[in-house]
């Protein structure tokens, strides 16, 4: 069950939060997904808005791994970064790729009325909160944590020293991730 109280927290202390807590985690996303999808909706072009978004979310999750309190800056500002980063990298990583054909100006994503009543809005939190909270119970506990060390910034040689795995196992639960995050 969803626990109220989260719903009160800054976006900062939902990031130390959702370090240990899944439901903080959720809360993070439901505030973020609007904005990862109009941004992804903005970038597509050479690369499909859906997979922006992918990209956005695990930009999303890599700076909630990395994010230090300590470092005085607000958690909106280095999830934006991280997310932004994230979506440009797979950009430019695909730029060898044609031009598809097609209107590529229709957005994929419908921005919500903004018009819309705080019920309705609500609803559509809860909505994709649980949307969330099913991909994420997809993974395994060892998915989970490389899936949190490599959005951390630690490479596959790192994680496997610290979880005693090879990299190669590494390898195949970041794939494993990828492909359930599809």
């Amino acid at each position: 069950m969803k626990n109220p109280e989260l719903d009160c927290c800054t976006d900062e202390e939902l990031a130390v939060l959702a370090k240990r807590d899944s439901e903080a985690m959720y809360v993070l996303i439901a505030r973020y997904t609007k904005l990862i999808r109009f941004k992804a909706s903005r970038m597509c072009g050479y690369v499909e808005a859906d997979d922006l978004a992918q990209e956005g979310f695990m930009g999303l999750l890599s700076a909630v791994a990395a994010f230090d309190e300590q470092r005085n800056i607000r958690f909106s500002t280095y999830a934006w970064t991280c997310i932004t980063n994230k979506m440009l990298s797979l950009i430019k990583n695909s730029s060898r790729l044609p031009m598809p054909v097609g209107d590529i100006s229709a957005s994929v994503f419908e921005m919500p009325d903004t018009n819309a009543q705080p019920d309705f809005i609500v609803i559509q939190r809860e909505e994709w909160s649980v949307f969330w909270h099913k991909i994420i119970s997809q993974l395994s506990h060892l998915e989970h944590q490389i899936c949190m060390m490599f959005m951390g910034g630690l490479c596959y040689a790192e994680i496997a020293d610290k979880l005693g795995i090879s990299v190669k196992s590494v390898d195949n639960a970041i794939q494993r991730v990828r492909r359930k995050l599809r």
